[in-house]
């Protein structure tokens, strides 16, 4: 979250992008705004329209498109790509593009330690705690979470994140004590529901004039029961370690968005099948989290990788082999 003073945080932007620029294979485009992606009368995929930097259509011409606008700007653009074959959006005849979005059941932990931490120092979360991340049938809830350690961002952001609008000598000397600050996030597994979507707004425009994405997402009853457990366990971990005060916070908006394009066998229940390849469009492909299933307990990014290397094999063994 704060960079990393050695260069080890892996990144697209300084690893796999300058690998292919090397190729002489690959062009990026910065500043541009994909708007549509056309089709031809097969119902195949030819073409993605975007807007350039200067706001100019272009059109630019494709055997196969890969769509990785993650699970927001994806559906988002298969719902503006509707036609007269694709009433409902491209690649959406099971209904499916748009819904079960998910997050993450999220909170947070502030503990005042006898001794110091030092939460500024070292990798930002270099800790994690898993014991209750595997589903148990004996919880009073589904699915599982874990606990990450977690920074409290500067001396300000403790103060602010702590214990919102508290006052009084007790919590300046928490402040004061920020050296002896540790911190836990909770990451737990959000249930998919259909009604949690993403759609076209009906009133309000981008910059180009097309409709922005409308999320709708409300708490299954399972988040608080699971969250009300992840806070015994802080309170237990941090007891037993001899903290001087715990503040709980959240929950917090989690910006570990996924599914509203699934993965499924059949096209009547999903978007896209193991691969990421559209049921309806066969040269069209999903390669972000918006083809999860579910959130699971974990940041989903690793995850992501996997499914585009395994989609990229996937797409270079069936274009050799020309069946794409």
């Amino acid at each position: 979250m704060n960079g990393c003073a050695i260069g080890a945080k892996w990144s697209t932007l300084y690893t796999e992008v300058p690998r292919a620029e090397a190729t002489g294979h690959f062009e990026l485009r910065p500043a541009c705004h994909a708007v549509r992606i056309e089709h031809d009368a097969a119902g195949r995929a030819n073409a993605v329209v975007y807007k350039d930097a200067n706001g100019v259509d272009q059109r630019q011409r494709a055997r196969i498109v890969c769509v990785a606008g993650n699970a927001i700007e994806t559906p988002r653009l298969l719902l503006l790509s509707s036609s007269g074959t694709f009433r409902d959006g491209l690649a959406n005849s099971s209904g499916q593009v748009g819904r079960n979005y998910m997050v993450h059941t999220t909170g947070a932990a502030f503990a005042v330690m006898p001794g110091e931490v030092h939460p500024d120092r070292g990798t930002q979360m270099a800790g994690i705690v898993m014991d209750e991340a595997p589903h148990r049938k004996n919880r009073d809830f589904v699915g599982g979470f874990l606990l990450q350690t977690l920074p409290p961002q500067g001396p300000l952001g403790f103060a602010r994140n702590a214990k919102p609008g508290a006052w009084g000598r007790l919590y300046a000397r928490d402040i004061e004590g920020y050296r002896n600050v540790a911190g836990l996030w909770i990451v737990g597994e959000d249930l998919p529901q259909a009604g949690n979507s993403v759609t076209l707004d009906p009133k309000v425009r981008d910059q180009h004039g097309l409709p922005v994405a409308h999320v709708r997402r409300v708490d299954h009853p399972n988040d608080a029961t699971m969250r009300k457990r992840a806070w015994e366990v802080v309170r237990s971990i941090y007891e037993a370690a001899g903290a001087r005060t715990i503040h709980t916070r959240g929950p917090f908006p989690a910006t570990h968005n996924m599914g509203t394009c699934r993965q499924s066998t059949s096209p009547d229940d999903g978007v896209c099948n193991k691969y990421g390849q559209a049921h309806d469009v066969g040269n069209l492909f999903i390669a972000d989290g918006s083809q999860f299933v579910s959130s699971a307990t974990e940041n989903p990014t690793l995850t992501i990788v996997a499914l585009a290397i395994r989609q990229a094999d996937h797409i270079a063994r069936r274009m050799v082999r020309r069946e794409l």
